[in-house]
């Protein structure tokens, strides 16, 4: 899902997803090939998180282009539990760059370095402040789960949101191999055309 949970995979364990995603808009569609996000734990409480993507973009009256897309470095931090606290509460602060400056030149990318914040918790509301997001999921079966997810961004004084509507399934294989799908749609998007958005892919835990 797009909302982040508040776990962390534990100390000296990695959680990594390789996925293919796209995001598809009345003049163009792009595709992470693949979209890689690797996690690790340090302790019980922090995790690590290194995020991009090979990015291919299609408009409507160009052809393909390609390149590397964003990189994201970002540290969880989870500093309630639910064992003590009745719910887990933690904090991603996170840096999004380009480390290829022809990819915002090509449209592949934002111009920038942004900064963000986002707060989790697992039992009220998946991100805060600039982020936002409510997930629910459904057991339908002991290994496969069904989600739901409205998911939000906007600026500081909540104008110009975007709102998206997202539904998944995980299914576990076993404790090391999780199968990840999931399917949106923009509901609200008032810069630019809402977009269809998908994501397939795999995450090893080790």
């Amino acid at each position: 899902m797009i909302t982040d949970d508040p776990g962390t995979p534990g100390p000296g364990k990695w959680e990594n997803n390789v996925a293919i995603a796209f995001e598809h808009r009345s003049d163009e569609t792009a595709y992470d090939l693949p979209a890689i996000d690797l996690n690790y734990g340090v302790g019980e409480h922090i995790q690590l998180t290194l995020q991009t993507a090979p990015v291919l973009l299609k408009r409507n009256d160009h052809g393909p282009i390609g390149g590397l897309g964003g990189t994201e470095a970002a540290l969880k931090w989870r500093f309630l539990d639910q064992e003590t606290s009745g719910f887990d509460m933690s904090m991603f602060p996170r840096v999004i760059f380009n480390v290829v400056q022809s990819s915002v030149r090509r449209g592949l990318a934002e111009d920038g370095t942004r900064f963000q914040i986002p707060f989790q918790t697992a039992k009220t509301f998946g991100r805060s402040e600039w982020l936002y997001g409510v997930v629910c999921g459904f057991d339908v079966a002991k290994r496969t789960m069904l989600m739901a997810e409205l998911h939000g961004t906007s600026r500081m004084n909540f104008t110009r949101d975007v709102l998206t509507v997202n539904f998944g399934l995980r299914h576990e294989f076993s404790e090391t191999y999780i199968l990840i799908l999931s399917m949106g749609h923009e509901i609200q998007s008032p810069d630019q055309p809402t977009a269809l958005i998908g994501y397939f892919g795999m995450q090893f835990v080790y």
